[in-house]
């Protein structure tokens, strides 16, 4: 089941909610990512949140079409989108898309970083995307797919990535322990429509980036 989580960071384009809209089980709306969906006349399947950044008059229309309307008092312990996150959990979802997820508040951004890693552990696929990026996470080697000229990255999300190979791409990599933090694998390039990455242990962020 895939669940489409819209959190209150950099609103995604039209385009792109409609395009996740397509094949979603579920919607959530966490807090201020509400004004997204009522903007466009999508009516999710829950709201919730503290409610403290959202236009209440837009929550007061939306609550009235959701199925339920969750409010969790401001302080708590756990930021809106990983209530949202845990909701999809208990849901049964296999897969999750977050929204929204991303903007000025760096805190925040970290904090649903930890959410993809989180999902990896229970082998659930966790997304975060916006308008010029497309994040995910993978402890195994993998194939990507992408068109000729296409911007991609690595980062290790962990200690250290053994033997790591990147092959058919731009700037290709053998054998390589990358470290967090290292940045010799930021801004590589799809030559054809495939990469493949290999390594032995660790876990690898994967960055499709736009300007």
């Amino acid at each position: 089941m895939k669940v489409l989580i819209i959190s209150g960071g950099k609103e995604p384009s039209k385009s792109l909610l409609f395009r996740e809209l397509k094949d979603a089980d579920m919607i959530i709306g966490a807090d201020k990512g509400c004004e997204v969906l009522y903007k466009y006349g999508i009516t999710p399947d829950y709201i919730l949140g503290d409610f403290d950044s959202a236009n209440e008059d837009i929550i007061n229309s939306i609550e009235e079409k959701a199925l339920k309307k969750i409010k969790f008092k401001r302080e708590k312990d756990y930021t809106d989108t990983e209530i949202s996150y845990n909701l999809a959990m208990e849901k049964g979802a296999d897969e999750i898309i977050l929204l929204g997820a991303t903007g000025t508040r760096y805190d925040h951004s970290l904090s649903n970083f930890g959410l993809m890693l989180r999902g990896l552990k229970k082998a659930i696929k966790v997304k975060i995307i916006d308008d010029n990026n497309y994040i995910f996470l993978t402890d195994k080697p993998i194939t990507l797919k992408g068109n000729k000229g296409d911007t991609i990255s690595f980062q290790a999300y962990c200690d250290e990535v053994k033997n790591f190979n990147i092959s058919g791409a731009k700037y290709n990599l053998t054998n390589f322990n990358l470290k967090l933090g290292d940045s010799i694998t930021t801004s590589n390039e799809f030559l054809e429509e495939e990469i493949k990455i290999t390594f032995d242990s660790g876990i690898v962020m994967i960055l499709y980036t736009n300007d």
